[in-house]
């Protein structure tokens, strides 16, 4: 059991890596007070979908998807990137004020739906074929450590990339290009996506 739980902790923990800078994003965007419970339970949430959906296959079908067609996930930060900055091209204007006013405005059902929706976007491939074999092969016994171990490494990467964002320097590079940089973050992450998981290459060769 022993080299099952430190296989997962290095495969939960690899997956994080890119996680954190999308938790430094929303936490930096949505910073009311009010704001952060809706990104946590959003994480959380996204999370726990990704490792279900993989338990189940893993479990169950014990088949992978094809890499390529998780890569179709990328897609999703580059429509929501592209919606949110051409949603607000009219406000150049006070462009910074108009970023902080919306993002204030936001409901928090809809912000828990961005980051539930991030995270199976930019972590989904990625975990879901290193997960997917694993818990096709583990114990099942083991579950319940699993989980906790998970919980724990997702909590910190949480909370560090929450006292990130609050550096005021972060802050204030949201204020003036909020707009801007999540268009070019979204959309880079959604590329990198496409053409980590090979989805590019598959659909070129298919012409």
């Amino acid at each position: 059991m022993t080299s099952t739980l430190i296989t997962g902790f290095f495969s939960y923990l690899g997956t994080t890596s890119d996680y954190f800078v999308i938790l430094v994003l929303l936490f930096a965007t949505f910073r009311q007070k009010s704001q952060v419970r809706p990104i946590i339970l959003g994480a959380y949430l996204g999370n726990a979908l990704l490792v279900g959906a993989a338990l189940l296959i893993g479990g169950m079908l014990k088949q992978i998807p094809a890499e390529w067609v998780l890569g179709l996930l990328g897609l999703v930060p580059v429509a929501i990137g592209l919606k949110n900055y051409f949603s607000n091209e009219e406000e150049e204007e006070g462009e910074g004020e108009a970023f902080v006013t919306k993002v204030q405005e936001t409901p928090n059902q809809r912000i828990v739906l961005t980051v539930v929706l991030m995270t199976i976007a930019g972590c989904g491939a990625d975990n879901l074929a290193l997960y997917i074999p694993y818990f096709s092969i583990v114990n099942w016994a083991a579950l319940p450590i699993i989980f906790l171990m998970f919980t724990a490494i997702l909590t910190i990467c949480i909370f560090s990339a929450y006292r990130l964002a609050k550096v005021q320097k972060v802050q204030d590079l949201f204020e003036r290009y909020g707009d801007l940089m999540q268009l070019l973050v979204y959309v880079a992450l959604g590329i990198y996506i496409l053409f980590d998981a090979g989805t590019v290459t598959h659909l070129l060769s298919l012409l």
